[in-house]
């Protein structure tokens, strides 16, 4: 349904007003409004910084000044150079290969080819179907090429489960390999700074080497049941904030270390949060590998929950990428996971169905997982799994921007959420630009916090067929943005949420209530509107079907930017087509959305 506005400047009528302030632990200031559960409505403050940006579009920085700089963080997602060839980046914002070491037709050796090509280049293969029977295994600086995901391209199908295609081969244990191997930081490390000091450990760093940066759990974590996908000492001291990121440079005279990308969170040397960081050793880290043009059929999730996705599944990599793939049904399991990765880019993709839907299935599409950190998820259409878009301990930086999502599997009349995070403490992340009827941030599995959702179209209300194995409507849990409790810092602007005629409450804290705008506090030891999901939320300039109007907070004057963490219109967006295409300032407010034009018209 598209809302209307008349189309004036947007000026925005909301500065924040605290009403006490504070810091939490992990170093990231707070400050919160407690009247009658509320919220924090307003906005201002510094932003967070800029960038380069994908695509030479430039980077629109933490906040662009609408949000205070301790709730938000530089984004500036994905590949930013082509450092192997010092070519330009395509408008696609990646690496362009065209020389081509083999081409294969079905039937050959696709693996022989990849372990025989040469450096930056392509193996490409030709129209029709391939059968595997092993896990393919990408190496560094090679492109896997198709010709095409859709009809009359190429399919790979893998027999005998498993993995379809890998990007290194640790699975899941790479989130653990750092166990025993960290360095004391010897000084706090500040958000947006890029410089580790660790004394006389330096010298045991190099220039090029991929680290993490974690510490031990302290508020605002709530781990809850999950102590998987990060590092613990002994069974306990578990460290659910993380950040991947590169060393470009090593002083061993002042003991520093300088990194590739600003901090996303304030580690703090010594008790009681003890922040480490450690060489990621255990495997090579693959570097500049990319997947293009593929249908991909027939891969099996791991023998365990967790352990490795049944589609493409990517674990201790740096600038890689997968670009206009598709996967469907037959894939059990997560669809596409990062682990431990860096920098890379999945875009242009449809990813839908799944072969094992069921709770506690790995029944998810992307995935972006231990410690991953500033990477693009853009431009594609994800449906018809459990969790189509999931944060599972994910390291802050990432930008999921201009997605699809929608038709989250349930096995009842629930309504389950379509951009979500499991397992504590994803962080920092941006989700800009996406239509998906129901966000959120679930706590069955640990708490999350300092998302941002920005320009975001949610309608609460499901495409049809609403589920792919049942004609069940969803009845339960209708609502656009799902904040439960124990959820900290998050920020909501300018986004169009509801539908006229569904919606009938603002804010509920139970999900049984009627179809809401915002359900908040529930969950897992959550305490309602008493809870720090609603005392620390900050949400303005966002029109709802609830008031059938946009609620912007009163005073001061601030214009809402087109992008968080681009400078202007990306070069891939077609030509005619409005951008930003969502937003209160619009007319009509709600446009047209590539990805949802492509699955319309499938």
């Amino acid at each position: 349904m598209q809302h209307t506005i008349r189309r004036t400047p947007l000026v925005l009528l909301a500065t924040l007003v605290f009403s006490c302030a504070g810091t939490i632990d992990g170093g990231i200031s707070q400050s919160v409004n407690n009247d009658a559960g509320t919220g924090t409505d307003g906005g201002g403050g510094g932003g967070g910084g800029g960038g380069g940006g994908s695509d030479g579009g430039g980077g629109g920085g933490g906040g662009s000044n609408i949000l205070p700089a301790d709730r938000t963080t530089t984004w500036n997602p994905g590949i930013l150079t082509d450092v192997p060839l010092g070519q330009p980046l395509g408008t696609d914002g990646l690496p362009q290969r065209t020389q081509v070491c083999a081409n294969v037709s079905p039937g050959g050796n696709i693996q022989s080819a990849i372990n025989n090509c040469a450096a930056n280049q392509v193996v490409q293969l030709a129209a029709g179907t391939f059968t595997v029977s092993s896990t393919l295994q990408l190496r560094s600086n090679v492109v896997l090429r198709g010709a095409g995901s859709g009809t009359g391209g190429t399919t790979i199908v893998k027999t005998g489960g498993g993995t379809v295609i890998a990007i290194g081969t640790e699975q899941d244990q790479i989130c653990y390999s750092g166990n025993g191997q960290g360095v004391a930081l010897t000084t706090d490390a500040a958000k947006e700074s890029t410089t580790l000091t660790v004394g006389s450990s330096a010298s045991s760093f190099h220039a090029g080497d991929f680290v993490v940066i974690d510490q031990v759990d302290a508020s605002p974590v709530v781990i809850g049941d999950c102590q998987y996908f990060k590092r613990s000492s002994n069974g306990s001291a578990y460290r659910s904030i993380a950040q991947m990121n590169q060393v470009t440079a090593v002083n061993t005279a002042n003991g520093t270390l300088t990194l590739g990308s600003p901090l996303h969170w304030s580690y703090k040397a010594g008790s009681p949060t003890f922040a480490q960081v450690y060489r990621i050793t255990s495997s090579p880290t693959v570097t500049w590998a990319g997947i293009e043009k593929l249908y991909i059929q027939g891969g099996t999730a791991g023998s365990y929950d967790g352990q490795s996705a049944g589609g493409i599944d990517i674990a201790n990599a740096a600038f890689v990428w997968v670009k206009d793939v598709q996967t469907d049904g037959t894939i059990g399991g997560m669809h596409v996971r990062l682990g431990a990765t860096y920098r890379s880019v999945i875009r242009d993709g449809y990813f839908h169905h799944s072969a094992n839907y069921g709770f506690g299935a790995d029944c998810y599409g992307l995935v972006l997982g231990c410690f991953s950190a500033d990477n693009l998820v853009e431009n594609n259409i994800v449906r018809y799994q459990n969790k189509p878009i999931l944060m599972d301990v994910s390291g802050g930086g990432n930008v999921i921007a201009y997605n699809y999502a929608d038709n989250s599997w349930a096995d009842n009349d629930w309504q389950e959420v379509n951009i979500d995070s499991h397992c504590a403490f994803s962080h920092m992340e941006l989700i800009e630009g996406n239509w998906a009827p129901h966000m959120g941030a679930t706590v069955t599995h640990g708490n999350a916090g300092y998302f941002t959702f920005f320009r975001n179209y949610s309608s609460s209300v499901f495409a049809t067929p609403q589920v792919a194995d049942s004609s069940v409507p969803r009845a339960n849990n209708i609502t656009t943005l799902e904040l439960q409790g124990t959820d900290v810092g998050m920020n909501v602007v300018g986004n169009i949420l509801g539908t006229t005629g569904v919606t009938q409450v603002f804010d509920n804290d139970t999900d049984s209530a009627p179809p809401s705008i915002f359900e908040l506090g529930q969950g897992i030891g959550g305490q309602g509107q008493s809870d720090v999901v609603v005392t620390t939320l900050l949400r303005f300039g966002n029109w709802d079907a609830f008031h059938g109007s946009t609620q912007w907070g009163t005073g001061g004057a601030q214009t809402l930017p087109s992008s968080l963490y681009r400078s202007g219109k990306p070069a891939w967006w077609p030509s005619g087509t409005a951008w930003p295409w969502v937003g209160p300032d619009l007319n009509p407010t709600v446009e047209t959305l590539p990805a949802k034009a492509r699955s319309d018209g499938m």
